[in-house]
């Protein structure tokens, strides 16, 4: 079930998204390259292993085109196509920490920049 589920996990995911990103879709699973195409200013990969491998934001943050918003959407065993919702969204902290300070909800740093840059 493992494998069938991620040949389709993309298109659950990107079916997801539409809502936001009305051209949301999901290549090919062969295909090379992002998971889903069609969503400006993020980049997104899929994954629905059973075992949690980190490697998974290496792979994204290398398909990410500055100033793209990179994120891993895990979709652990027992999430599926009808709790695409229940998916993790898995980043970089020093990401998820400019997001914060961007959208008014974590102050700047005390040096008025993010940690690592």
């Amino acid at each position: 079930m493992s494998q069938n589920k991620g040949k389709r996990a993309g298109h659950w995911v990107a079916a997801y998204l539409r809502r936001w990103y009305p051209s949301a879709e999901s290549p090919h699973s062969s295909a090379p390259g992002r998971d889903i195409l069609g969503t400006p200013g993020i980049c997104v990969e899929v994954k629905t292993s059973p075992t949690w491998r980190s490697t998974a934001v290496n792979q994204v943050m290398g398909y990410r085109r500055e100033p793209e918003f990179a994120f891993v959407i895990y979709l652990p065993p027992g999430v599926g196509e009808r709790q695409v919702g229940k998916a993790l969204a898995i980043m970089p902290l020093e990401e998820l920490m400019g997001v914060l300070v961007e959208s008014g909800h974590a102050p700047e740093g005390q040096d008025g920049e993010l940690p690592d840059e």
